[in-house]
C-alpha cells in the first residue's frame, strides 16, 4: 500500500497483517489534500483522493490473502467515507485487475466517482472483488445517499465491466443532491446498476434547485430498465433532464449484457 498525504491534515495510518488478511486503515481530519493509493497484490487497486478547506474521512482496505479454491486471486475489500466542507472535491477509483479467466472471463471492471462542490459534499462507498466478480454492496455500510452534495456542485459516477457494458450518472446542480446507488455488480459480461448483490433495489435521486441529470448505459447484446424499457443489440440508453426547481427519479436501476 502506498499513501500520499499533502497539506495541513491530521493523519492516522495503521497497517496490520494477521494470519491471513492484510488490513490498512487511514483516517484524516483537517484541511489540505489526502490521496491514498492501494494495491491488493495483482488482484485489485484503488485510489481515493480528498481535497478542501475542511476534510474528514476514513478508509479501510483489506487484502484477505485467502486464494479461494486455489484460483490464484485473493478477495479484496475497500470501505471509504469522505466529506468536505467549505468547498472541496472527492475522487474514488477501484479496478478489479485479476480473475480466474477459464470460468469467469477477464478482469478490468471499474467503478469511478468524482464530486466537487463549493459548499459541502460527502461520499460513502464499499467495493469488493474476488476471482469471479466485482460488487459495490453498500447495504449494511450505507443504505441510502452514498453521494450527497450541497451548493454549486458536479457529480459523476460510473460502473463499467468492459468498454461495451456499463452505466454512468452525471449531475450538475446548484442546490442539494441526494444520490442513492445502493448496489451494483457483474457476472461475466453482464452487469447490474443500482441493484444486485442479492439485495432489494435502491436506486434513486432527489435534487433541490436547478441543474441537469444525465444517465447513460450501453450494452452489447441486451439492456433493460426497471421502468420497463428493453433494448436488444448494441444498446444505448440515455435519460437527460434539465430543471430549474428540482428533480426526482424514484428508480433508475437497470441491467445489461
Amino acid at each position: 500500500m502506498r499513501a500520499i498525504f499533502v497539506g495541513v491534515v491530521a493523519i492516522l495510518l495503521v497497517a496490520t497483517m494477521g494470519a491471513s488478511a492484510t488490513v490498512t486503515k487511514v483516517k484524516w481530519d483537517g484541511g489540505g489534500i489526502v490521496e491514498v493509493r492501494w494495491k491488493s497484490d495483482d488482484d485489485a487497486k484503488m485510489t481515493c483522493y480528498t481535497a478542501g478547506n475542511k476534510i474528514k474521512g476514513r478508509l479501510i482496505a483489506e487484502d484477505k490473502n485467502d486464494n479461494p479454491y486455489g484460483y490464484g486471486v485473493d478477495t479484496s475489500d475497500v470501505k471509504v467515507s469522505a466529506r468536505v466542507k467549505n468547498g472541496g472535491e472527492i475522487e474514488y477509483w477501484f479496478k478489479r485487475t485479476d480473475s480466474y479467466k477459464p470460468m469467469y472471463g477477464k478482469a478490468g471492471q471499474e467503478v469511478y466517482t468524482y464530486i466537487i462542490s463549493d459548499n459541502k459534499a460527502k461520499f460513502k462507498w464499499h467495493s469488493w472483488s474476488n476471482y469471479a466478480h466485482y460488487r459495490s454492496c453498500n447495504y449494511g455500510w450505507q443504505n441510502d445517499n452514498q453521494i450527497v452534495a450541497k451548493g454549486e456542485h458536479y457529480i459523476l459516477h460510473r460502473f463499467y465491466v468492459n468498454k461495451h457494458n456499463g452505466a454512468s450518472i452525471e449531475i450538475g446542480a446548484d442546490g442539494k443532491t441526494e444520490l442513492t446507488i445502493m448496489n451494483e455488480d457483474h457476472w461475466g459480461k453482464s452487469f447490474k446498476f443500482g441493484k444486485g448483490c442479492g439485495c432489494y433495489t435502491n436506486a434513486k435521486v432527489t435534487i433541490k434547485g436547478e441543474g441537469f441529470f444525465n444517465q447513460v448505459a450501453t450494452a452489447k447484446h441486451h439492456l433493460e430498465t426497471d421502468t420497463g424499457i428493453e433494448i436488444d443489440g448494441n444498446a444505448y440508453y440515455q435519460v437527460y433532464v434539465e430543471f430549474t426547481k428540482g428533480f426526482h427519479f424514484g428508480n433508475f436501476a437497470l441491467e445489461g449484457e
